[in-house]
């Protein structure tokens, strides 16, 4: 959902007991229980590889396929073909010229178990769910739009998500003790 230029996204976890929660945003928030929306979707719908398309093999700048382009149109069997309603329709620097896959890292995070629950003190933000797989989730409500940023987003490692964030960060495993 966009609204001024922000992306909006909402995150809900689908636990085993078939409850559905929230992130929580400190280690005292209650009512962390909540209502999926009715235009929620789930990420683990398609767990395949996601492609990558590669166009545009020589590497010409955007000017160099238009001006590419217009050559192609304007020489004497461009005019003809555009004249009898054959043109070129799209560009050959626009033709898939390789697909490759990258891997799926949300299948990571489908039926793992919750070890901990991770949190900044003063941080304007939810907190950090770790998984028994070492995976981190966490969730963006809001982004500027076109970023991808606004909804789950993960580290694959301990190592990552300090990197990234820090280690000022409190355990609710050790907040209990």
């Amino acid at each position: 959902m966009e609204v001024g230029g922000l992306d909006e996204a909402e995150v809900s976890v689908l636990l085993d007991n078939g409850k559905i929660i929230g992130i929580p945003w400190d280690f005292e928030s209650e009512i962390i229980e909540k209502e999926l929306r009715k235009d929620s979707e789930s990420l683990f719908s398609d767990l395949s590889d996601i492609p990558g398309y590669h166009i545009n093999p020589e590497g010409k700048s955007i000017q160099e396929v238009l001006d590419a382009k217009k050559k192609r149109e304007s020489s004497f069997f461009g005019r003809i073909k555009k004249a009898v309603g054959l043109g070129e329709g799209i560009p050959k620097e626009h033709i898939v010229h390789k697909t490759e896959y990258s891997e799926n890292k949300l299948k990571h995070l489908k039926n793992q178990k919750i070890v901990d629950f991770l949190i900044f003190e003063n941080y304007d933000s939810v907190g950090f769910i770790e998984l028994e797989n070492g995976f981190i989730i966490t969730e963006t409500t809001m982004s500027p739009s076109g970023t991808g940023m606004a909804g789950l987003n993960y580290y694959e490692s301990l190592e990552s998500f300090e990197e990234s964030c820090g280690t000022g960060y409190k355990r609710i495993i050790n907040k209990s003790h």
